[in-house]
């Protein structure tokens, strides 16, 4: 029984403050919580406190001395109100408390995936003018390697082996205003590199007020942040279980069977991560974990494909008021960096009733969503366009660069960078990125549509990619498959092909020019989020073109 949970009276209180927001949560969790020294925070991955000790568990009191001795380093670093500091680190609780401890002093966390290599993180740093950059040793030779010391003026430190000071002074937390820049996060970087999002102080709060008080928590509920730690939407969740009191897990290791063992062990109610995540749950991480603790899976970003989908939710339970219900519930929370915290759009999925191909649900309550044209006006209902967003949520930009802010605005609202379209009910179907629609002359190629499409009414297939690939001067379509354990025998790339036509025509929709079968994890690159890097692809097929027309 959670000691930490915050009266839903309360609750709404802080919700009606417009002066809470990201750059003060702890501040307010501090003032509200019925028990500051209660277990609040639990890192599969250790920290090290104020005392040199590594800790996997921390009360929100020791969560707080811990933030304000890092502010105190970074005082002593010079760093102050809107100076931007690199946070540079592997994967855990650490980026959070980072992002804390510098928004405390009102300054601006920049923080970078452990995982980009070292020669993006320096290009990024530089682009958003860091006076410094906090790593550890893993990345400190890379990082360093990768600078140009005349020229980079930012300092490195590692956070490796280091104990900020328990006893050092820190001056009164920063008073932020809604529109002070708390966090520049990065893109991933999926059509081309990061980009710099900035949020700020009252733009990652609509999204939280609204999950304060639609949560439908309890007593024993537990929030386990499969996200990357680096991630503006894991900072979210942390924003939102320390401001609600729900305990919060926070996973270093995000694949199938780590998250499957470690909901168990937490008994974890609520589970965010991306749709990597849940894909490989739902192909390696059912067979050994129980899973009867999930009540709800939020998948954010891109949403999942439904043969992923259906089968978590025949996991764990949900709620009809005091009624518990067979089968958990999976919510694809729609959005981006670019559009803040929370989901612009909304999709619910339940045990024998998902929503149709694509679906991603209604606007939320805070977002304006419109699928426009290239020349900005509405598109009709079924017409594929534009998604388009405005409301508190947005960005304000990109920083360093008005350019790119400006492009990426059109009649008033911020352009997300996918195709959708809507019905007449105002849901939404989201059909593919922009970048990687396909214009092959039997007419346009949604590639997420299609793999969705596929790996729904291909029951041999796990997953799978599809891509264009020029031939003989044509635009064509390809599919990368990865065959589920199994279903190999008897299928070649050539009964695939057919198989995937035969569906696809019955459809209406155009045709693949061909299929390979891959292993997993082999040929598709990812990227750090886990979302496949189809430019890589493109790249790949137009180099091995290049190549045949030399032979």
């Amino acid at each position: 029984m959670s000691a930490t949970r915050v009266d839903p009276a309360v609750r709404r209180e802080i919700v009606a403050d417009p002066a809470v927001g990201g750059g003060n949560a702890l501040a307010t969790a501090l003032r509200v919580s019925p028990d500051v020294h209660a277990p609040y925070l639990h890192a599969q991955r250790p920290v090290r406190d104020g005392r040199g000790r590594d800790r996997t568990e921390l009360s929100l009191a020791e969560l707080a001395d811990l933030v304000h001795a890092w502010c105190a380093w970074y005082v002593e670093r010079g760093v102050g109100p809107r100076d931007r500091v690199g946070v540079y680190l592997r994967d855990g609780a650490d980026n959070l408390i980072h992002y804390l401890a510098l928004s405390r002093l009102g300054a601006i966390a920049v923080p970078v995936n452990g995982e980009l290599d070292p020669v993006t993180v320096v290009a990024h740093l530089r682009r958003t003018q860091v006076c410094g950059v906090q790593t550890d040793d893993a990345r400190l030779a890379g990082l360093t390697g990768a600078g140009e010391r005349e020229t980079d003026r930012f300092w490195i430190s590692s956070v490796t082996g280091t104990a900020p000071p328990g006893t050092a002074s820190a001056p009164p937390p920063f008073a932020h205003v809604p529109g002070d820049p708390v966090l520049i996060c990065h893109t991933s970087g999926t059509t081309g590199e990061p980009k710099p999002v900035i949020w700020t102080h009252g733009q990652l709060m609509p999204g939280v007020r609204e999950h304060l008080i639609r949560l439908a928590d309890h007593a024993e509920s537990v929030i386990l942040s499969a996200l990357p730690q680096s991630h503006a939407a894991a900072i979210g969740y942390a924003v939102l279980a320390m401001l609600s009191g729900v305990p919060l897990v926070l996973m270093s290791d995000r694949d199938g069977p780590a998250v499957a063992a470690a909901v168990d062990r937490y008994r974890a109610t609520v589970v965010a991560g991306f749709a990597a995540t849940f894909a490989d749950l739902s192909l390696r991480g059912l067979e050994a974990a129980r899973l009867d603790s999930v009540e709800r899976w939020v998948s954010v970003g891109d949403a999942s494909h439904h043969a992923h989908v259906a089968a978590l939710v025949e996991r764990g339970r949900h709620w009809n008021g005091d009624r518990p219900v067979r089968g958990s519930m999976f919510v694809d929370g729609f959005g981006s960096s670019e559009l803040g915290w929370g989901g612009v759009l909304g999709a619910i999925s339940v045990r024998g009733a998902t929503p149709p191909y694509r679906c991603v649900g209604t606007a939320q309550p805070f977002a304006e969503v419109e699928v426009l044209r290239l020349d900005g006006t509405p598109a009709a209902h079924g017409e594929v366009g534009l998604l388009a967003v405005r409301g508190p949520t947005i960005t304000p930009g990109y920083w360093n660069d008005s350019d790119l802010t400006y492009r990426s605005m059109l009649n008033g609202y911020w352009l997300s960078g996918d195709l959708a379209y809507r019905d007449e009910a105002r849901r939404f179907y989201h059909v593919d990125r922009a970048a990687d629609a396909i214009r092959t002359d039997a007419g346009p190629v949604y590639s997420v549509l299609t793999e969705e499409i596929l790996v729904a009414h291909l029951p041999q297939v796990a997953d799978c990619t599809v891509v264009a690939a020029e031939r003989d001067g044509r635009v064509e379509a390809v599919a990368l498959m990865q065959l589920r354990a199994g279903h190999t025998a008897g299928h070649t790339a050539d009964s695939l092909l057919a198989a995937a036509n035969d569906v696809l025509s019955g459809l209406g929709k155009p045709p693949l020019v061909g299929v390979e079968v891959v292993g997993a994890g082999a040929v598709i690159p990812v990227g750090v989020t886990g979302k496949v890097l189809k430019r890589r692809l493109r790249s790949r097929y137009a180099a091995e073109r290049a190549e045949g027309s030399r032979t």
